[in-house]
């Protein structure tokens, strides 16, 4: 009797059995289409289909081997002739098998339910069919094999299989590795890796991909259209030949070639990951290949291959991003040439030799290139060629099709024209084409040259030669014998030119003549057309001795070197070669960064024109462990090397082969430097193509472990938005701590202000001649680093008017001095002449510390100042590498300012914005306290802020954390706040949501259509027809055409109906329009382009069903102007208001509220557009939809504080007045008239001169004033105290007040007269230091004496070491004079630090120190300025901060609507954008080639320009001279002519 478990034996025995079955009988149907549509002798050979090989034992061999992996691998390569090479005939194999194995799946299924049939039935008589089928299957039922349901089971998972394989392609169909085409049919899986062997072993290569995926991801920053990777791996790893070399010699290589083209919505790390993987992975255990190979494997006793993997990313400027044009490029596809190994010199002179053989063998050649920059033009015997023409030239020189415009391909067909050493076919190509004195680049050569079979034919001359030479048996001579003396390369050149030359001499095509004869003669007769055979003529040595020198040298160092000295243009250059990879490979910069990083400890090397990627080595710990355990040892801490992109340099890695570990270079190249890295495994040899000097290897290198400067890669965030967005505190924070603390900013600060002293000292001296061109300070930058700048630059203009300070954009520095021919800056004041650049303090924003404009002026720049300082994220960045080559690299000469927010890829900026314009906010304050601390600096600069200014902006600055914690919800410790706090963030993401749902009303409407028409389509019934039907319509045929037409209605009209039902259902505005919508951003300038940046990002990858068109201005000056008309109903406006608390913002509050009630008052239907105000006054606009009110957390200004004690008595007397109403009646007349004393004693205090205003922080009172109501009480305020009018004085003009005024301001005068006269004892007109000390210490016995010796120098102008009355005047009429005397600019520790102001509320002090008979309101006019700069400085970043969180609200929920109703499949990411340019590296629109160039020629101009200067001082000098020395000798003459 049969058990379960025996049952569940043969069970899982017939699964097995099945499976293995299905899987081949599916195999079979593909060599069965195949055998069909190939030629007849197509079978399989070595594993593949076909052919055979022609001995039994290969045809046994290759029959197993293709067995063996149909059963075990499910998959079989099937051999494409190239004749055979059409999608038609590829098509129709692939899909054989799925078609195949599905129909075999429901045969079995059938056959199942049949036989189930048979053993219920048996018992019964079968009934006869005539149905042929019907009798088919009742004969196979018949056996018993159907009756377990494993076999039906086994037979759906292979169609499943096959399914996901041939119709879906999860498989490569052609691989590249392969020079042969092959169809690959089989279920694979996905991984991969790049860099060193040691990283293989133990997962295969998965930790390796992690490091290559975040490496991308990185260097995405820079654009990512479409990106690729190439590796090369050993021929024998291919199907197509198994023989391992042996292990002396470097195995042939191939390369293996993966490219994506990016999508919108898709990641391109993780495509570029997938791609790498699925063609270089094993298809079963997703491991690299050779990950556990000898040659690969270090514990093993192996090591002698280095795994490497190339990769680039690209952002299209010359083209389209296409797959053809995606990196890396090749040119001329891999073909078979003869070579000759070459290793270093030290391994060539101790090899054995036993024969030619040992030398020459037939290896595979191909080169790849990945480039960053222009190719411009290259240069052939003194000329240079436009990329163009070089394009047509190469596809005749290289008999190959150019396999794509870009210019970056080109650079491949160079180098294949370049690298030739080894092989003497291409080393005639090179010398023909490039040496001789007939060399240039033709679109169409009148002489065609010769085919490469034509180059090997010729090559049989120079190799018979060599290989005689070579010969054991003659001469002890090895090739770098030959290669190392010039004088056995001559006597090599003249055996091969007799040679040659007889065979030139007879290389007539006569009748009769052999094959082999026939084809030399041929390839002798096109060679002829080039060189000549004459013995007189030196043609032919010439060619000879050039391709001798290429053979020898132009390995790829030399190679590159030949490239870079030629071409023209902009270069991050990485060049790889099958010939070379088993070694080294060679990088190259200029005009583009490249970057090296060496990881000792965990055998690891990375490379990236992002220096930042380049660090992701550590984020990841090898597998296996350290190499070099613990960190004792300061050698093996990883470091990295940038490349001189300024200068030009070109970089060899060279990791050695076996026993072999010197560099293989070439002779030319052999003097060169060669450095030891890697704990001595790897050669590092530079070569620069600048003359000047370099540091050692050692001095250039830069720490990246154990650095406190270098900051690691952030880890993945789900929300990289709301990461940055909550990251805001803590970076302020930070910012703001690090700023009081001794460190790199403050290094940096000091340096600034040594070069800030300098130039105000040579404005004192009167060196520096003052005109409109001139240029004290300049910043720039680009987009939004620059708008930031304007801002600072606008906010120090203001502060010292009469020094200029000017915001230029990095282009169009860049495009007046940075090309040949000057680019117009239409439209801007900007011009070579316009700008007088002597020595300038240059100030560069550039928060990436890449983006290639500012990194651009960080070098040319430098031909006009050395006093150049840049803002950016982080230390380590690649303007901060050009400014540190300036000067050493010690802190004490720093001119890096570091936010400390490192690398950030999200692409709407919202932290890097706020960190970069807290830091010149502290920047700000250092310069303004660097001028006013000297008198003499700030009088030349024209000082308007004073030292209470930056207090009371630092004091507001400090406690605007609170602020901006409420407004993202995380303090300053990236902890949530508690929700009493929260209230502002909730609020703005209610906005948010509102806003969300507006947008996405359009999708959820079609979605809602797209239901109702399939079902009332499919079911038949409309919803009138439904309903009509249901309530027993009598179907007359005029009931029948009003019910359709009424149905035909909703048809037409449901997306209205639907968006109306979202609207009542969510509660929104139902007289929307029904369209797409536009959001405008209002603000000041830097605010409403960073906003709407911000914005215009976040919905970049959104659906068009769900975008928004964003717009911004400027609400106090041309919003209404520029967008108004634009104004339906629905749009969105949402605006930031300045604190119009503040009397010297209420006007322009009044401005903006202006603007968003005009715009909000243009109505259509009753509606219109939905605006929203952001701000810190809590007063909604009567028209606005909703006013979102941000507190301030700073103490209140003078005048506030007038007006909030003058409020609060109102409230006071309002709150009485209802409670006497409420208790009497007949009490009304008595209390009333209480009210109105107490109303008119507060207006008496209007002027605010005796006040007593409390010491509360905030406000007291409960009214909240509009912005018509503040502007109206603050002018009601300033009349009255600048009034100070009696009781009964009326005056009925405005004439009659003006005459008024002046009339006191002339007694002011008197008054103060009086009062210079009384100072001036001696009665000499003028007021002395001593006399000027003495009086005001008399009023303040507690002043100091250097405070007021400080004042008295400020306002002596003209030095003359007393005050004149005009003088005293200026001094009498600052209401603010003591409390500025109380004042320092120097923390405990001797720190220049602008010290935050402690009162209760600003003026507190003013009013303590005030002198007697001075009004309030006039104490408080002189905080204006501090007010602008509260604005500016704090305010506005606060409704920046606002508005991100607002924004991220909008496109977080549209985000995942998408991914929520389509299960993922229609998910994107809102921190990036289509083109993926976080930082832009690409030169645009102002080219940077000619920087370089144009900086030797400035440099030179200046030097001249200085030279010239000094020898008309000198010369004018010994004028004087001469001239004082001839007087005394005439007077003498006549004297003597006189007597």
């Amino acid at each position: 009797m049969t058990t379960s478990d025996d049952l569940r034996h043969s069970t899982t025995l017939s699964l097995m059995a099945a499976y293995v079955a299905f899987g081949v009988l599916h195999e079979l149907a593909h060599l069965t289409m195949a055998s069909w549509l190939l030629p007849a002798q197509s079978f399989p050979v070595e594993g593949t289909f076909p052919p055979y090989k022609s001995s039994s034992s290969g045809r046994l061999a290759s029959l197993l081997s293709h067995v063996a992996r149909v059963v075990l691998g499910r998959y079989s390569l099937i051999h494409l002739p190239p004749a055979s090479q059409d999608d038609t005939t590829v098509r129709a194999i692939r899909h054989a098998g799925w078609l195949f194995s599905l129909i075999l799946a429901v045969v079995c299924h059938l056959l199942h339910l049949r036989a189930r049939e048979r053993t219920e039935l048996c018992d019964r008589k079968e009934r006869s069919s005539d149905n042929i089928i019907q009798r088919l299957l009742n004969t196979l039922s018949r056996l018993s094999i159907f009756l377990n349901p494993a076999v039906t089971f086994a037979a759906y998972i292979t169609a499943i299989e096959a399914i996901a394989t041939d119709l879906l392609g999860f498989i490569p169909i052609r691989p590249p590795s392969s020079s042969s085409h092959f169809i690959i049919c089989f279920c694979g899986n996905f991984g991969v890796l790049l860099l060193n062997p040691s990283w293989l072993s133990v997962d295969g290569g998965r930790t390796a991909l992690d490091i290559l995926e975040k490496m991308v991801n990185v260097t995405m920053m820079r654009g990512a259209q479409s990106g690729g990777v190439v590796t090369f791996e050993p021929d024998y790893y291919s199907a197509k030949n198994k023989r391992k070399p042996s292990s002396f010699l470097p195995p042939p290589l191939h390369g293996v070639r993966s490219r994506v083209v990016n999508a919108k919505r898709t990641d391109l790390s993780k495509g570029v990951r997938n791609k790498v993987a699925k063609d270089n992975c094993e298809r079963l255990s997703g491991n690299l290949r050779g990950w556990d190979k000898l040659e690969y494997n270090i514990n093993n006793g192996g090591g002698q291959l280095v795994r490497g993997f190339y990769g680039h990313t690209r952002f299209a400027t010359s083209s389209k991003a296409s797959f053809d044009g995606t990196h890396p490029h090749q040119w001329s596809e891999r073909r078979v040439f003869k070579v000759y190994s070459f290793g270093s010199s030290s391994s060539s002179s101790t090899a054995s030799i036993d024969s030619s053989s040992r030398w020459m063998r037939r290896i595979g050649v191909e080169n790849y290139i990945t480039h960053n920059g222009d190719f411009d033009f290259f240069k052939v015997n003194g000329k240079f060629y436009d990329v163009e023409v070089v394009q047509q030239w190469l596809e005749n020189v290289l008999g190959t099709p150019m396999p794509t415009s870009v210019d970056s391909a080109t650079i491949a067909g160079v180098i294949d024209l370049l690298r030739c050493q080894g092989s003497f076919a291409l080393s005639i190509r090179y010398a023909l084409c490039l040496t001789l004195s007939s060399s240039k680049v033709e679109s169409n050569p009148i002489v065609a040259y010769p085919t490469i079979e034509d180059y090997e034919v010729i090559a049989k001359t120079f190799e018979k030669v060599l290989d005689e030479l070579l010969d054991s048996k003659k001469s002890n001579v090895s090739l770098d014998d030959i290669s190392s003396s010039e004088e056995k390369r001559m006597q090599f050149a003249l055996l091969v030119s007799e040679s040659l030359r007889g065979n030139l001499a007879a290389h007539v095509v006569k009748v009769g003549l052999g094959e082999s004869q026939r084809r030399s003669a041929l390839a002798m007769s096109k060679l002829s057309k080039f060189i000549s055979s004459d013995e007189e003529d030196a043609d032919l040595v010439d060619f000879v001795r050039a391709t001798i020198r290429a053979f020898f040298d132009n390995d790829l160092l030399h190679s590159t070197r030949t490239f870079m000295e030629n071409a023209k243009g902009s270069f991050g250059l990485m060049i790889a070669s099958s010939l070379d990879a088993h070694r080294q490979t060679c990088f190259a910069a200029r005009g583009q960064t490249m970057s090296i990083a060496f990881y000792p400890r965990k055998g690891l090397i990375c490379y990236g024109s992002e220096q930042a990627a380049v660090k992701a080595g550590l984020n990841y710990e090898n597998p296996r462990g350290n190499i070099v355990q613990g960190d004792s040892r300061e050698a093996d801490n990883a470091v990295r090397l940038d490349l001189d992109d300024l200068g030009g340099e070109i970089c060899l890695l060279d990791w050695g082969f076996a026993e072999d570990a010197e560099p293989a270079i070439s002779p030319p190249n052999r003097h060169l430097v060669v450095e030891k890295m890697m704990n001595n495994r790897v050669n590092v040899v530079l070569l620069q193509q600048s003359h000047k000097k370099f540091k050692p290897l050692s001095k250039r290198l830069t720490l990246l472990e154990n650095n406190e400067f270098v900051k690691p890669l952030l880890g993945e965030s789900a929300d990289p938005v709301l990461a940055d967005i909550q990251d805001i505190p803590r970076v302020c924070k930070q910012i703001q701590d690090d700023w009081h603390d001794v460190g790199l900013n403050r290094m940096t600060a000091w340096n600034l202000a040594n070069c800030i002293r300098a130039r105000m000292k040579a404005h004192v001296d009167g060196k520096i001649k003052c005109h409109g061109s001139t240029v004290d300070i300049l910043v720039t930058g680009c987009e939004v680093s620059l708008w930031v700048a304007e801002q600072f630059v606008s906010d120090l203009q203001k502060s010292f008017p009469k020094l200029f300070i000017k915001a230029v954009s990095s282009n169009k520095i860049l495009g007046l001095f940075g090309q040949e021919l000057p680019m117009p800056c239409t439209g801007f004041p900007y011009s070579q002449k316009s700008m007088d650049m002597k020595d300038p303090i240059i100030i560069i924003v550039s928060h990436s510390g890449g983006t290639f404009g500012p990194l651009a002026c960080s070098n040319l720049l430098q031909s006009f100042s050395s006093s150049i300082f840049t803002v950016t994220s982080e230390w380590d960045t690649q303007i901060g590498k050009q400014l540190r080559s300036m000067h050493s690299d010690d802190l004490l000469s720093s001119r890096i300012f570091s936010t400390e927010v490192g690398v950030r890829p999200a692409e709407p900026c919202s932290v890097s914005v706020v960190a970069t314009h807290q830091l010149l906010t502290n920047i700000f304050g250092h310069i303004c306290i660097t001028i006013i601390s000297d008198p003499h600096f700030s009088k030349v600069a024209g000082s308007i802020i004073r030292e209470r200014d930056l207090q009371i902006l630092e004091r507001c600055n400090q406690d605007g954390l609170k602020a901006l914690e409420e407004i993202v919800g995380v303090d300053c410790k990236g902890n949530p706040i508690h929700e009493k706090r929260s209230k502002t963030e909730l609020e703005l993401r209610s906005a948010g949501d509102l806003w969300a749902n507006h947008i996405l009303e359009n999708a959820k409407a079609y979605m809602m259509s797209f239901v109702y028409i399939l079902i009332t389509v499919t079911s038949g019934f409309p919803l009138i027809s439904a309903v009509a039907k249901a309530c027993g319509s009598s179907g007359s045929e005029r009931a029948f055409y009003i019910i359709r037409f009424l149905d035909a209605l909703i048809y037409f009209w449901l997306p209205q109906i639907n968006i109306t039902i979202i609207r009542l259902m969510e509660r929104r505005n139902l007289r929307h329009r029904m369209v797409g919508r536009t959001v405008v951003v209002g603000d000041c300038p830097w605010v409403a382009q960073s906003a709407e940046a911000f914005l215009s990002k976040i919905f970049a990858c959104s659906y068009s069903i769900a975008g928004v068109n964003v717009l911004s201005g400027n609400p106090a000056d041309h919003l209404v102007h520029r967008h108004t008309h634009r104004v339906v109903r629905g749009s969105l406006l949402v605006c930031g208001r300045p604190d119009g608390r503040l009397p010297a913002l209420t006007s322009l509050e009044a401005s903006t509220c202006l603007s968003v009630n005009q715009a909000s008052s243009i109505q259509s239907l009753g509606g219109t557009c939905e605006s929203i105000t952001i701000g810190h006054n809590k007063s909604k606009l009567p028209l606005s939809h909703r006013a979102i009110y941000l507190k301030s957390h700073r103490p209140l200004f003078l005048s506030e504080k007038i007006l909030d004690n003058i409020d609060q008595e109102v409230d006071l007397a309002q709150q009485r007045r209802d409670k006497l109403r409420e208790e009497s009646v007949s009490r009304w007349s008595r209390l009333s008239r209480a009210a109105s004393s107490i109303i008119e004693s507060t207006t008496r205090n209007f002027d605010g001169s005796f006040l007593e205003l409390s010491l509360s922080r905030s406000r007291q009172a409960k009214t909240t004033r509009s912005s018509a109501s503040l502007l109206g009480a603050y002018v009601n305020l300033e009349r009255d105290a600048r009034k100070k009018r009696t009781q009964g004085n009326d005056i009925q003009h405005t004439e009659s007040n003006i005459v008024n005024s002046m009339i006191k301001d002339i007694q002011g005068i008197e008054n103060t007269r009086r009062v210079f006269n009384e100072i001036d004892v001696d009665s000499d007109g003028v007021v002395s230091l001593e006399e000027f000390i003495e009086a005001y210490q008399k009023i303040d016995a507690g002043t100091s004496k250097e405070h007021l010796q400080m004042m008295f120098e400020e306002a002596d102008v003209n030095n003359s070491g007393k005050l004149s009355f005009d003088e005293f005047l200026r001094v009498a009429q600052m209401p603010n004079l003591l409390a500025e005397l109380g004042t320092k600019n120097r923390d405990s520790r001797g720190l220049v630090q602008v010290q935050a102001s402690k009162e209760h509320y600003f003026g507190e002090e003013l009013r303590k120190h005030s002198t007697p008979g001075i009004d309030s309101m006039a104490m408080s006019r002189s905080q204006h300025f501090s007010m602008e700069l509260y604005e500016s400085r704090v305010a506005s970043l606060q409704r920046f901060v606002a508005m991100t969180v607002m924004f991220h609200q909008i496109g977080y929920r549209v985000q995942s609507f998408f991914s929520k109703v389509s299960f993922g499949v229609l998910g994107y990411r809102m921190d990036r954008t289509h083109s993926i340019m976080r930082i832009a590296t690409t030169a645009s629109p102002v080219s940077g080639a000619d920087v370089r160039e144009r900086m030797e020629e400035l440099r030179l101009v200046l030097k001249i320009e200085r030279s010239v200067h000094l020898i008309i001082t000198t010369w004018k000098k010994w004028k004087m001279e001469t001239k004082e020395n001839m007087l005394p000798a005439r007077k003498d003459e006549v004297q003597f002519h006189s007597s």
